[in-house]
C-alpha cells in the first residue's frame, strides 16, 4: 500500500507512520509548513507540505499515486471557540475525503473517538447509538460526531470506502497532552489515587492503537467502525508508577474515598472548575472515568481483524516516561 497520513506529526500519527513503514509500506505524510518532521523523515517517510484546512482542489494532487488514507489530523482538546475546531476537525475531514476520491484513492480509515459516546452508560460499543447529550464545553466530542456524520455522508452518497476507528485515551512517545499532565501530578509531595485506583481505565498504548489501524487497512476499508479503547487492563496505580519508572520519581500516595471523590468532582463542576490540561471534559465524567470499569471492551476488532495488542502497559509507559524525561518539548502538531 502506498498511504496517504494526516496527522503524522502527532502522537499518534507517528507510531503510525512507525507500523506502517515496519510493514513495507510507503507513507507519505502531510504536514504544515514550519512543523518539526524529522521523527517521519527517520522512518523514511515522504513529506507532503499542505493543510487540511486547504480546498480538495489543492490537496488531491499531493495524494497522487496514493492507494490509501489514513485521516488522523484534528485538533485534540485544543479549546477555542467552535468554528476554529470545526474548520479543523470537521471541514478539514470534507476536505480530505473529497480530495482522496478525486486523486483516485481507493479507501480510507478515518480517525474518530470513543468521545462520540458521551457520558452513556457502559459498557458500550459500535452498535451504541452516538446521541447522548454532550456538555456545552466539549467541542472536541461534538466535532467528533459532525466528522463522523460527514465521513459516512460521503461514503454513502459518493461511494468512497471509510472504516472509522474510535481510539480511548491514548498514551505513548510523542505525548503532549495526557503523559506530561500526569508528570506533573508525579512530582506532588503526595500523588492522589482515586478511590480504589484497581478499576481499568480507558486509556491506550499508541503503538498498540497503530496496530489496529494498519489492521483496518490491510483488511479493506469500508463500512465498519472499530472501537480502540481497551489493549490491556491498566489501573491507576500502574500507571502513575510505570510511569513514574521511566521518569525517575517514585511516587508517594494517598487515596481518596470514592465518596469524597465524587461529592468534590460534583461540586467542584457545579462551580465551573474544569479538569487541568483537559478543559473540555468535565469533573464529573473524569471521576466516572476515572472511578468507573473501562466501559469501550473493543470485542468486534478482536473477532473481526484479530487485533492482539503487542505492547504491554508496564513497558510501554517506562519508555514513554524516558522519553518525555530526555526529549525537548516540541511545537504542538497536526
Amino acid at each position: 500500500m502506498r498511504v496517504f497520513l494526516t496527522g503524522g506529526t502527532g502522537l499518534l500519527g507517528w507510531h503510525l507512520a512507525r507500523e506502517l513503514r515496519a510493514h513495507g509500506h510507503e507513507v507519505v505524510a502531510l504536514h504544515r509548513k514550519g512543523v518539526d518532521t524529522v521523527a517521519l523523515e527517520e522512518v523514511e517517510c515522504e513529506l507532503a507540505e499542505g493543510d487540511i484546512r486547504n480546498e480538495p482542489e489543492a490537496l488531491a494532487p499531493l495524494m497522487k499515486g496514493c492507494s490509501h488514507l489514513v485521516h488522523g489530523a484534528a485538533l485534540v482538546y485544543a479549546g477555542g471557540s467552535w468554528p476554529k475546531v470545526r474548520s479543523v476537525n470537521v471541514d478539514g475531514t470534507r476536505n480530505v475525503l473529497t480530495a482522496a476520491r478525486m486523486a483516485g484513492i481507493t479507501g480510507a480509515v478515518h480517525i474518530s473517538s470513543v468521545a462520540v459516546y458521551g457520558s452513556a452508560p457502559g459498557p458500550v460499543d459500535e452498535t451504541t447509538p452516538i446521541d447522548t447529550p454532550l456538555a456545552p464545553g466539549d467541542l472536541y466530542a461534538r466535532s467528533k460526531r459532525e466528522a463522523e456524520e460527514v465521513a459516512r455522508g460521503i461514503e454513502e452518497k459518493r461511494g468512497f470506502p471509510v472504516t472509522v476507528v474510535r481510539p480511548s485515551a491514548v498514551y505513548g512517545e510523542g505525548d503532549r497532552l495526557m503523559a506530561p499532565a500526569i508528570r506533573d501530578m508525579l512530582r506532588l509531595p503526595l500523588v492522589p489515587l482515586l478511590g480504589s485506583a484497581t478499576n481499568a481505565l480507558p486509556v491506550v498504548y499508541a503503538g498498540n492503537v497503530a496496530v489496529a489501524i494498519r489492521l483496518a487497512l490491510e483488511s479493506g476499508c469500508g463500512g465498519e467502525t472499530y472501537d480502540v479503547g481497551l489493549d490491556h487492563r491498566l489501573n491507576q496505580r500502574e500507571l502513575m508508577e510505570w510511569l513514574g519508572a521511566g521518569l525517575g520519581i517514585k511516587p508517594k500516595f494517598v487515596t481518596l474515598p470514592r465518596a469524597l471523590v465524587q461529592g468534590g468532582g460534583g461540586l467542584l463542576g457545579s462551580l465551573g472548575v474544569r479538569t487541568p490540561g483537559a478543559k473540555h471534559l468535565s469533573l464529573d465524567r473524569l471521576t466516572q472515568l476515572a472511578l468507573g470499569e473501562n466501559p469501550y471492551p473493543s470485542a468486534r476488532i478482536r473477532a473481526e481483524l484479530g487485533w492482539s495488542p503487542p505492547h504491554e502497559h508496564r513497558a510501554a509507559l517506562e519508555r514513554t516516561g524516558r522519553w518525555i524525561a530526555h526529549r525537548p518539548r516540541r511545537r504542538e502538531a497536526r
